[in-house]
């Protein structure tokens, strides 16, 4: 992947790149969470509260103390859960809910018979640690203008890395408040702050913290002072068929990654959310292949990390590193990359390269970009034609490997398509639709751009969600003539953008098999849809106030989104407009993706701050019945 002659970088033919694989950890059998004939469910019981009334929605975990990887259930309306067929072994099992203690025990299978455990959860008046980022958001006051102009502000600007769980399970004075916002202000997307910084040199939201750091930090004295006793309402617990899911959970051995503390992931709520990055920004990306494997990528791109794409398998939970290097033996970091093409690979860059994995040989073929065309961004996709798409700056690069021969162009396979607003270049996700259309998002001056495969036409959307005008209007006079002045949505960085009122679209999906893109609308809590054929634009509005990152579509043409402020998964059925929420097991995720997989119908996510990635299986009614039905009388619970 070394630099090479302008000829011969661009005529040669594929380059394999250098791998070396190392696994990391190898356990035992995962539970199957669908089944045409069950086999006998491997744990089964009652919980209920101190008063003895069945407890329905109640999260239960069990791990496998020699497996690297835990497994959650919910309880159903007679406060009964139940787990698919699991291995010999010892568990460690446990009983979750918020408002309430939580309860465990060390649990003896031998794999043939059902194994009963029963938990009585007893009530927990200090529950604040157990909540989530919404949750917390619930209790912030919003009687007058002023407060819903902070609550505003610190919505967007305030959790860009982190959801407001992490900062509001924290009571502090103004002047405390005040330091901990200075920090913020000055920090790196890895925590990092190396002191007071220039406007030119702040990042995430750096300089609209700045400008509100004296109000934010007496609205927040005034919601979580010291004397703060008020504790949110938890919202109600998962039913229907977010209680049937099964949610499997891989945890990432920190003692693989270098410079990284082995510290709290979210697992027992009562410690509180996952706080940490680990000095790397964490796990970013997750896909699953037709093999029945997961490719997992991360955000650092630094010499800590000492991994570059991580291949697991789920059945066992085993991991395998694949550390690819160039020439010069740099390792080559994929932050976000796409789910499999028709073909079943999966497509990646490193700014400098565009990369084709396949996970069948686990070989990763590349091709250098032009470096006229300017650096990649972060997401990947491909189109009918087997041609992968990146967005770029100022716009998308297209490349086609069939065409490398060409001797008619000055670059051959490389296409580069500019948008029409040029703001500060800055673009984000990016998805091909069934017309071989490529969309991006151009995230910091809420638009879309759609790039037409027939004409070549870039057309650009804007997406001002119905809300809108009504979030401007909260910012005051002066607010709007400085938010101009920095450059606020049209040409400043991040450190200006997204500003309180914006929407901000992120990582939008293409239904591949319809007629829809789906937007997620970060900044606020909308996700839109844009007819393809017509270009009509609809505004779905999530059911929680809670940051959409991510879309992606089901062979249902349902759409899934994700949220780290609600430690959740979404899903919308666009044609009832109905929304289901799926939580996620450990407190703290921060996701920032989430993708399908198209051949077993499951939905991955994955944990930026408690480096895991997380697996939901469904289960029908119909399925659980059967399963209950399969229980065998005996089994050992100790």
């Amino acid at each position: 992947m070394a630099a090479t002659s302008k000829s011969a970088a661009l005529t040669r033919t594929i380059t394999r790149l250098l791998i070396a694989a190392a696994a990391i950890t190898t356990v035992g059998s995962v539970v199957q969470a669908q089944m045409a004939s069950p086999e006998v469910p491997g744990l089964m019981g009652a919980i209920k509260d101190g008063s003895g009334k069945p407890m329905a929605g109640v999260t239960v975990t069990l791990r496998n103390v020699a497996q690297a990887f835990a497994t959650s259930v919910h309880t159903d309306e007679r406060g009964v859960y139940i787990f698919p067929h699991l291995a010999a072994g010892q568990y460690k099992v446990m009983a979750q809910a918020v408002g309430f203690s939580a309860a465990k025990a060390d649990v003896a299978l031998d794999g043939a018979h059902t194994g009963r455990q029963a938990f009585s959860l007893k009530p927990l008046a200090a529950y604040g640690q157990q909540l989530n980022g919404y949750e917390w958001s619930t209790i912030l006051p919003e009687a007058t203008p002023a407060q819903k102009r902070m609550k505003q502000v610190l919505y967007v600007a305030c959790t860009g890395c982190h959801s407001l769980d992490v900062a509001l399970q924290n009571r502090f004075d103004e002047k405390g408040w005040n330091i901990a916002i200075q920090s913020m202000e000055n920090a790196f997307y890895n925590g990092f702050r190396p002191g007071d910084l220039s406007a030119a040199q702040l990042r995430w939201e750096g300089q609209v913290i700045r400008r509100h750091r004296e109000e934010l930090a007496r609205y927040l004295a005034e919601a979580r002072g010291p004397n703060s006793k008020v504790l949110p309402k938890p919202l109600a617990r998962p039913t229907g068929d977010p209680a049937r899911s099964v949610v499997t959970e891989y945890e990432l051995p920190l003692k693989e990654t270098q410079n990284d503390p082995s510290w709290f992931t979210g697992t027992e709520w009562e410690l509180g959310p996952s706080v940490g990055m680990h000095g790397q920004v964490g796990i970013h990306d997750v896909i699953a292949d037709a093999n029945g494997k997961a490719w997992i990528t991360q955000a650092r791109e630094t010499f800590e990390t000492n991994r570059s794409v991580i291949k697991l398998d789920p059945k066992t939970g085993a991991m395998k590193v694949f550390n690819p290097r160039d020439a010069r033996g740099r390792l080559a970091y994929f932050e976000q990359i796409s789910e499999p093409d028709d073909n079943g690979n999966i497509w990646m860059h490193n700014g400098d390269h565009m990369v084709r994995l396949n996970p069948t040989t686990d070989t990763f073929d590349n091709w250098q970009r032009p470096q006229v065309m300017g650096g990649m961004g972060n997401s990947t996709d491909w189109d009918s034609r087997g041609r992968g798409v990146a967005n770029a700056r100022y716009g998308t690069v297209m490349f086609d490997p069939s065409e490398l021969g060409r001797k008619d162009v000055a670059y051959p396979g490389w296409y580069y398509f500019q948008q029409n607003t040029p703001g500060d270049g800055t673009t984000y996700g990016i998805s091909v639709d069934a017309h071989d259309n490529i969309w991006w998002s151009e995230s910091y001056v809420d638009k879309v751009a759609m790039r037409d495969a027939k004409t070549g036409k870039v057309t650009e959307f804007d997406m001002i969600d119905p809300d809108y005008a009504a979030r401007k209007a909260l910012a005051t006079p002066e607010d709007l003539t400085w938010y101009d002045s920095i450059g606020g949505g049209t040409w400043a960085i991040n450190s200006a953008s997204p500003l309180p009122y914006m929407n901000m679209p992120r990582r939008l999906a293409a239904d591949k098999k319809g007629d829809k893109v789906w937007v997620p609308m970060w900044a606020q809590d909308h996700i839109a849809s844009i007819d393809i054929n017509t270009h009509a634009i609809k505004y779905y509005k999530l059911p929680f106030k809670t940051h959409p990152y991510k879309t992606t579509v089901d062979n249902d043409h349902n759409v899934w989104t994700d949220s780290g402020m609600a430690n959740a998964a979404f899903r919308l059925n666009p044609t009832t407009g109905q929304w289901a929420m799926f939580p996620i097991p450990s407190l703290g995720c921060a996701s920032r993706h989430m993708s399908y997989d198209r051949y077993k119908n499951e939905i991955w996510v994955p944990c930026d701050q408690s480096n895991k990635v997380v697996r939901f299986q469904f289960r029908t009614e119909a399925q659980l019945k059967a399963l209950e039905a399969a229980a065998t009388p005996a089994g050992t619970g100790k």
